[in-house]
């Protein structure tokens, strides 16, 4: 008897803390008028956030909309201190999604914890979802998310990440073209770095040495015309960055790239 009543407890407890973490998404009023669909939406036994924000969405029970544009604010919550990494990482996932002008507006390092408050103005927050999609195609995990104070918070995990846009680097002449004028490579303990351009450009090379966590090792810029260059790279870089000094349009006609021993 005591065994079943354990049990109830346990699957009345774990009921409950399902609801609040739909409650609080949806909204209160919201979720007393959906009380009775949400039985019959989440059946699956699926807790994970990922699969709530979807059921919700795709039900339109999330309200992500406003009548006309507002200042907004949401809380990003890393675990790990990487924290060139993790604005590099959100960084690139915000504008994929269409967001171009965001600010900084708090940054706190708590233990092993970073935390960043940007704002943006918009007539709608984040998609959720969209954003979960965006985040994991760069090996990031979203822990949870939650409202507080009609703020949304994210937490995070971007402890094995990878740049989305990046391109090995060979032993072979490869050819690659971005019309941002930026370009990612990814280095195999490669000891050296060739880079040839186009005659028709201009580029004045800037080219930048990270590690696996993003932090720079070093960063070559010259300044004046240069068609073809031969670069050593720094030991443990992992990720090599290369664009133009002044303006990436100097350099979006493509380049010619191939690793050394």
């Amino acid at each position: 008897m005591k065994r079943i009543l354990l049990i109830l407890f346990l699957s009345i407890n774990l009921f409950a803390f399902d609801n609040i973490k739909v409650e609080n998404l949806m909204g209160e009023e919201k979720f007393q008028t959906y009380n009775k669909l949400l039985d019959k939406i989440f059946v699956d036994n699926n807790n994970s956030i990922k699969n709530i924000v979807i059921k919700l969405k795709n039900n339109g029970l999330l309200d992500l909309f406003f009548d006309e544009a507002k200042l907004i604010k949401i809380k990003f919550i890393f675990e790990g201190n990487e924290n060139i990494l993790n604005n590099k990482i959100l960084n690139d996932t915000l504008i994929s999604l269409g967001y171009y002008y965001f600010y900084p507006i708090k940054i706190v390092k708590n233990g092993d914890k970073f935390e960043l408050d940007i704002e943006f103005k918009s007539e709608h927050y984040i998609d959720p979802v969209s954003f979960i999609n965006e985040v994991e195609s760069r090996g990031c995990k979203v822990l949870d998310i939650y409202k507080k104070d009609d703020i949304y918070n994210y937490k995070l995990n971007c402890n094995k990440i990878n740049i989305k846009k990046s391109k090995e680097l060979t032993s072979d002449n490869n050819s690659y073209i971005d019309a941002n004028g930026i370009y990612w490579l990814t280095n195999n303990d490669f000891e050296k770095l060739s880079i040839n351009t186009k005659r028709i450009d201009y580029w004045h090379p800037s080219v930048w040495f990270y590690d696996d966590k993003l932090n720079l090792l070093n960063n070559i810029k010259i300044n004046k015309k240069t068609i073809n260059l031969t670069l050593k790279i720094p030991a443990g870089c992992k990720y090599i960055k290369i664009t133009d000094i002044y303006s990436a349009e100097n350099f979006k006609r493509g380049i010619i790239v191939k690793g050394l021993k």
